[in-house]
């Protein structure tokens, strides 16, 4: 990859390139005008001037013009004809044969294959044509030595600018280069700002972001290393308890304390199963982009599979899963794997942190400015600064001994996100409500 320092060279060389020649080309047009002009004057002031003069100076004797050069000793060339046609005076370089066709004011006339131009001037007194012209030769090589003179110089000076902003872009990416290499040589468990002195105010909000970015990496490796700390905790429990029961039921000859012991072993399987199920949910959606919008998804299916799932649970616990009719002909802009994990989330909660023999229902409402999917139980309710807590990972509020593992809310909410969604908790009709709120207008109700 081409290097900064070359393309802030080339950007800035071509830019003065492009001005430069830019300048030249009109200082050539308009260095020519100028000239033309000027010229032009000086004839006619020439022709004026002899007129008045008289004939007497100009008489020579008859020669042909020599070939034209860029000499400028002899500019002018001056011609006196008669009324009768008949040569008076010419200077020494104007050749014989007429400058121009003898009609008064500018002409221009080749002449043995030299272009001329004249001004003729008929004197009122005595009817004299004073022809004075010089070759448009001698004017090119005018305006070309003008511009070598100017361009020559001009170019040494683009040589030089070239190396001063070859030098000039180097010193000014040196602070660039010092923060390079502060970046490189530091440590990947250095949590210290970077220490680059004396840097540009364009360079402070780089270092700035670089350092906010230390500082989150920093906040992220100690949340994993919380985060892992917590899960083998959280694996550890069950896996204590599971040894514990077996060996009891290895151990013991009693029917009744051999069941107790496979029915907490089951239990702790299906404590240990959830907890990396939810786990592998937390991963896969920590995994998944951004904001994305979606398809609505009927939600009918994943109810289904929902009902299916929980079905030991809601047993065991002798709940109650309603379907409101309104949420079998709902659907909603959001992945089905994605749905399915965060209803089942919210009812697992519902169903292990609510009183046993409760009803749990799901339901779907819409709005002129929202659209909801609800979750209502039977529970005690969520405070604000509860339900905050609640969506950290691993937290379980007062109830510490409940089955949970405290992934249940974060997963949700981290699922929600993705779809530009959220998750508010607030007093139901008979407990406690979830209600998931999808941005306006993206769900719509099949019919």
């Amino acid at each position: 990859m081409t290097s900064l320092r070359l393309r802030l060279f080339f950007l800035i060389a071509a830019a003065t390139v492009i001005v430069w020649s830019t300048a030249a080309v009109w200082t050539t047009v308009k260095a020519q005008g100028d000239i033309e002009r000027v010229l032009d004057r000086r004839l006619r002031e020439a022709a004026h001037m002899v007129a008045s003069l008289g004939t007497v100076a100009l008489a020579a004797p008859p020669s042909r013009l020599p070939v034209a050069t860029a000499d400028y000793e002899r500019q002018l060339s001056c011609q006196v004809w008669s009324v009768q046609g008949r040569l008076v005076g010419r200077s020494s370089s104007a050749p014989v044969t007429p400058l121009a066709g003898g009609e008064p004011g500018y002409s221009q006339r080749t002449i043995d294959g030299v272009d001329w131009r004249v001004y003729t001037y008929i004197a009122p007194g005595n009817g004299l044509r004073v022809m004075v012209g010089d070759t448009l030769l001698m004017r090119r090589n005018l305006v070309s030595d003008l511009m070598t003179g100017l361009i020559v110089p001009a170019a040494f000076g683009l040589l030089a600018l070239a190396i001063l902003i070859w030098i000039g872009i180097g010193r000014g990416l040196a602070p660039l280069n010092r923060v390079a290499r502060a970046v490189e040589q530091r440590e990947p468990h250095d949590p210290f700002p970077l220490s680059v002195r004396e840097v540009p105010g364009e360079l402070a909000g780089i270092i700035s972001a670089i350092d906010a970015l230390f500082a989150r990496i920093a906040a992220l490796r100690d949340n994993e290393r919380h985060f892992l700390a917590s899960a083998a905790h959280e694996l550890q429990t069950p896996l204590a308890g599971l040894k514990t029961q077996a060996d009891i039921a290895r151990r013991s000859d009693d029917p009744a304390i051999r069941s107790n012991a496979l029915q907490k072993i089951e239990m702790s399987v299906d404590r240990t199963t959830r907890l990396v199920r939810q786990l592998l949910d937390l991963a896969r959606q920590e995994g998944c982009p951004g904001v994305t919008s979606h398809a609505p998804q009927p939600v009918v299916a994943v109810l289904a599979l929902i009902r299916e799932q929980l079905a030991p649970l809601i047993e065991r616990r002798q709940d109650t899963l309603v379907f409101d009719p309104s949420v079998l002909r709902a659907c909603v802009p959001m992945p089905e794997e994605t749905l399915l994990i965060v209803l089942r989330n919210l009812i697992e909660n519902a169903a292990i942190y609510g009183p046993d023999g409760q009803a749990i229902t799901v339901s779907f409402e819409e709005t002129l400015d929202e659209t909801f999917l609800l979750v209502d139980d039977e529970g005690p309710g969520l405070s604000d600064s509860a339900a905050a807590a609640l969506r950290q990972p691993f937290a379980r509020g007062k109830r510490e001994t409940a089955p949970g593992s405290g992934l249940g809310l974060s997963i949700v909410d981290m699922a929600l996100s993705r779809v530009g969604a959220q998750l508010r908790f607030e007093r139901g009709r008979s407990g406690t409500r979830a209600r998931i709120v999808f941005p306006r207008g993206a769900p719509v109700t099949s019919s």
